[in-house]
């Protein structure tokens, strides 16, 4: 029977491995308990309990020390503490000591209420950011129950049996009446419940009036203001862009009663014929038409671009959660005030503000998100508040006086005409033939404004500033980016190619050639390196092998005369292909002898469609120069035979693809004279893999989101990552064609990728605060978030939206040559 409530328990026998029971005696017969037998479970083996304590403890110990980016946080010193326990409870466990099953039952409940305490903080985070990007999206969603996950199975195994095995869980057996600790876990959990109905209420933001009054109606209430820009003075001709990170300064903060207009434009400055840029922020009375006070205001501007942010909702700046202080703003969405002074959403891109939060210590390039101490620093706070000690100030005190501001964005451009604006984005403009053809050719003006006389092209630029910088030249991201040009740039129907895009791919090719470092018999063997004249004989396949992919597709455009160095550095390539078909990362020059290792991202794609393309013209022109067709074919024949049936051959291929995109174009290359099923099907599963990511109408995310390439509303899509699957979906749709399969789904997706694209492009209308210094429309940032331009994002995103327009029809010319026999 159960023993009465008023007895004591019995005290926990010590964690033995084996031990037998102990001798009975006259004086002390044993007497049969039925029931205490029952319901007392055998202790634990003592040297499992302190080998998995002895596990636990140096990884809550790391998890204290390194996940918080601030010292001492709850988070840290409640790990710190389980850390502790673990440890206590492993050196208990291993003397052995008579207190090792208090220890571990210590341990045990301790690490349910973590348990507790960090999935209540995930939860709490999740409905506030959740509720502030009105969508969490899939997979964010995912990566929080990984990490819930993840700290479910270093908890919840251990401490079950830690509890089971030391007297149970008295509150749930039979016949106990309620007690205090019952009651208490219940108002627990219903204060829980009301905590959390609290966070979604406090990432609501208070809403302002807007002209129209309502933001459906707030458009034609600002064109109707604007009736008289063209009656505005003319601006000088070098007058400067909007670009200002001055906050603006508003006579009260933003309130919900009263509605805010932040208008910067260009004004007459103090020299003659020079303008200088203005802003200005409105607060009329309540009451007011807010469009009457935009029309006054416009009487001090010159016809030229104006920036309209209509500040549409208001919220005190309230943190997501432990750890997430760098998603308390929307990227590209939201602006920050400091009592009357605020920083406009697209002034925070252009301090590329939302990439400065480092969470983790240990890795300091890892940023995601806004700092608030940087934030506070712009707004013109010479310090944040609790200064600079080595704690440095708490979130508290960082987050304090600050306030969210939500803003519809327009844009007017030199001719009047008014824009919305999302980010840096426009999201209304639709993907026509038009516009997939437009922002073709200013892609194409991007890349050949950006090159050097000597060919090189500029490596990044910031929109904003214009400063550009040449640092960081890839040989690899060169060549790419000749590689689109020979590609896209060329003439249609076998016509000469513009002599401004011929000019630039000889400049290119001309620099590609002055890397090559010879070696072998009778010099070979060429391979590239960069700087040319850099020491050591190790040559990395990567930069030779796309560099030999550019040289055999420009062969078009400039003709033969790089042919003795094509057969060149397609021997390197040959030299560090393995006997399994696979390709080794580097070459010995000086024994031209393979240097085994692991493979590079990319690289043996790359190496497949240089060796696909260099097949098709040794078999076309057979010349002295090149390495033999039949050696070549071999050789290309390996290798789809290593990557379709060895490469993913282990079970997470099941579930998740690495970058493969060069694969697919190297498939599509050999549609025409060397197709193989299974690497075709390699291409066609890894597409249809990575199809899953890119956000669609039904992943409830904003709509400029959609065609993104990405894991929802919480951090956007980078355009070269939606860029490169746009690339692979148009080989992979070039060889569905070839394989007589149904392409419905693929173009419905292909529409979305590139609408994406088209969105996210620098174009007249978003680049009102650009540089007037460099070429600056026609490119892509990494991010609506994120402002810098990379070539290779511009390269990247061009390569889609030619390929992916022909397969549309959007785009005249073909990517594919005619399918052979499979």
């Amino acid at each position: 029977m159960q023993a009465p409530d008023s007895d004591p328990p019995a005290p926990p026998a010590p964690l033995q491995d084996s031990a037998p029971p102990a001798p009975r005696t006259a004086e002390a017969p044993a007497r049969p308990d039925r029931g205490a037998a029952a319901s007392t479970p055998p202790p634990p083996r003592r040297w499992a309990v302190g080998l998995l304590s002895a596990l636990h403890a140096p990884v809550f110990t790391w998890a204290a020390l390194s996940l918080p980016f601030r010292p001492w946080t709850l988070f840290a010193v409640v790990t710190a503490a389980l850390a502790l326990l673990h440890a206590a409870t492993a050196a208990l466990s291993l003397l052995p000591h008579p207190l090792a099953p208090r220890a571990f039952r210590a341990t045990s409940f301790t690490s349910l209420g973590y348990l507790a305490f960090l999935s209540f903080g995930l939860l709490s985070s999740a409905v506030y950011v959740a509720s502030l990007n009105r969508g969490l999206g899939t997979g964010i969603a995912a990566a929080l129950l990984a990490v819930w996950a993840v700290v479910a199975l270093l908890t919840l195994p251990l401490a079950c049996w830690g509890v089971a095995s030391t007297g149970g869980l008295r509150l749930l057996r039979p016949n106990r009446r309620p007690s205090p600790a019952l009651a208490a876990l219940a108002a627990l959990a219903l204060l829980a419940a009301l905590s959390l109905l609290f966070r979604h209420r406090v990432a609501k933001a208070d809403v302002l009036p807007v002209p129209g009054g309502a933001p459906s109606r707030t458009g034609a209430a600002l064109r109707e203001a604007l009736s008289s820009f063209d009656a505005l003075p003319a601006p000088p001709a070098k007058a400067p862009s909007l670009m200002t990170t001055a906050p603006a300064a508003c006579a009260a903060p933003p309130e919900p009663d009263r509605p805010t207009l932040v208008v910067t434009h260009l004004a007459r400055a103090k020299e003659p014929e020079s303008a200088a840029v203005a802003t200005r922020c409105l607060q009329p009375a309540p009451g007011d038409d807010p469009a009457a006070a935009l029309r006054g205001a416009l009487a001090e501007a010159l016809r030229g671009p104006l920036k309209i942010d209509v500040v549409s909702a208001v919220q005190p700046l309230d943190s997501p959660g432990p750890g997430l202080a760098g998603l308390s703003l929307r990227p590209g969405l939201d602006g920050i005030c400091l009592a009357e002074r605020c920083l406009l959403p697209w002034q925070l891109i252009a301090l590329d503000a939302f990439n400065t939060n480092a969470p983790l210590a240990g890795v300091p390039d890892f940023r995601f998100g806004v700092d608030l101490a940087v934030l506070r620093r712009a707004l013109g706070e010479p310090e944040p508040p609790g200064g600079h000690g080595p704690a440095g100030p708490d979130d508290a005190a960082l987050r304090s006086g600050l306030a969210r501001i939500e803003t519809l964005s327009y844009a007017v451009d030199a001719a009047g005409e008014l824009h919305l604006l999302s980010r840096i984005g426009e999201p209304s403009v639709p993907l026509t033939e038009a516009t997939a053809q437009r922002a073709a050719a200013a892609a194409q003006r991007y890349i050949l404004g950006a090159q050097r006389k000597d060919g090189m092209f500029r490596y990044i630029v910031d929109p904003f500033t214009g400063r550009a910088s040449f640092d960081g030249f890839s040989i690899a991201r060169q060549a790419g980016t000749t590689l689109a040009l020979c590609e896209l740039g060329s003439g249609e129907g076998g016509a000469p190619a513009p002599r401004a895009l011929g000019k630039a791919v000889q400049r290119s090719l001309g620099l590609l050639a002055k890397l090559e470092r010879k070696a072998g018999e009778g010099g070979a063997v060429g391979a590239l390196f960069y700087p040319a004249d850099s020491p050591g004989t190790v040559a990395n396949l990567n930069p030779t092998a796309l560099s030999l992919v550019a040289f055999l597709s420009c062969r078009d455009v400039v003709g033969d005369a790089h042919d003795a160095l094509i057969g060149r550095l397609a021997r390197m390539v040959l030299a560090t292909q393995r006997d399994d078909g696979g390709f080794a990362p580097q070459l010995d020059l000086a024994r031209v002898a393979p240097i085994l290792g692991p493979t590079q991202l990319y690289e043996g794609g790359q190496s497949v469609l240089a060796l696909t393309l260099l097949e098709a013209l040794a078999a076309r022109e057979p010349r002295p120069e090149l390495p033999p067709a039949a050696a070549v074919r071999a050789a290309v024949d390996r290798a789809m035979d290593h990557y379709a049936n060895r490469y993913w051959d282990h079970f997470a291929s099941d579930f998740v693809y690495m970058e493969e995109n060069w694969h697919c174009l190297a498939a599509r290359a050999a549609l025409g004279h060397h197709r193989r099923d299974d690497y075709e099907r390699f291409c066609l599963d890894y597409v249809a893999f990575k199809s899953r990511l890119v956000l669609d109408e039904d992943s409830e995310v904003a709509p400029d989101l959609v065609g993104g390439y990405g894991f929802g509303n919480v951090l956007p899509p980078h355009n070269t990552s939606t860029a490169g699957f746009g690339e692979a979906l148009a080989a992979a749709m070039a060889v569905k064609e070839g394989r007589g399969e149904d392409l419905t789904r693929d173009r419905a997706l292909m529409q979305r990728v590139l609408g994406f694209l088209v969105r996210q492009q620098w174009s007249p209308a978003t680049c009102f605060a650009c540089s007037r210094g460099v070429i600056i429309e026609g490119g892509f940032s990494e991010s609506m978030a994120s402002p810098r331009i990379r070539i290779d994002y511009v390269q990247h995103a061009w390569a889609a939206l030619g390929h992916g327009g022909r397969m549309l029809g959007l785009v005249p010319g073909r990517s594919a040559p005619a399918a052979g026999p499979l």
